[in-house]
């Protein structure tokens, strides 16, 4: 059976948590995240926060009924945020210039994830792709990710590295594409 893309709302990402959790686990529990139980047991609730955003959608990838992938995020605000430590160690790295990349028109990349037996065939690069469309975009992962040489291979520019709660993480900004491209 061929491969599908589905779009989603932010309602439609919550009520897909059960299948987008063992795949959260499986692309954070290992290194270079080596996230702790707790915070891979928290995703429901992040996921829900997420979906909450103001225009938050994704798309999931399926193929014979399993989740091969899954991307999500949001339009960007007007402004950065400073609702938890995520957006204000954002606005405390971002020079002037790079902060003005961050926002609208931009879109938020929040998770992008693809189990290892679907990576290395472009799906992740097809479900980004999906979910910035022609818009400007941006991200933060960390730095050794196997998807930071994915995001530079399909063009987003590293901007600026800095530290939420321990973590390291780099932030990958990509620039609006000519319509039709």
């Amino acid at each position: 059976m061929s491969l599908v893309f589905r779009e989603v709302d932010g309602v439609g990402l919550q009520q897909s948590v059960a299948q987008l959790h063992p795949i959260y686990r499986e692309c954070f529990a290992a290194p270079p995240w080596n996230e702790p139980a707790e915070k891979i047991a928290d995703f429901p609730t992040r996921l829900a926060r997420h979906a909450g955003q103001p225009g938050a959608y994704g798309w999931i990838a399926e193929q014979d009924g399993e989740v091969t992938g899954v991307v999500y995020g949001w339009p960007a605000p007007t402004e950065l945020p400073a609702a938890n430590a995520f957006d204000i160690a954002v606005r405390e790295a971002a020079s002037p210039d790079v902060a003005a990349l961050l926002v609208a028109p931009a879109m938020v990349v929040a998770e992008l994830m693809v189990p290892a037996a679907h990576r290395g065939r472009g799906l992740g690069r097809k479900l980004l792709a999906r979910q910035v469309g022609d818009y400007p975009a941006w991200l933060a992962t960390h730095p050794e990710a196997a998807a930071a040489r994915l995001y530079e291979r399909a063009g987003w520019e590293r901007r600026f590295s800095y530290q939420v709660e321990g973590w390291p993480l780099t932030v990958f900004t990509r620039a609006a594409r000519p319509t039709g491209h």
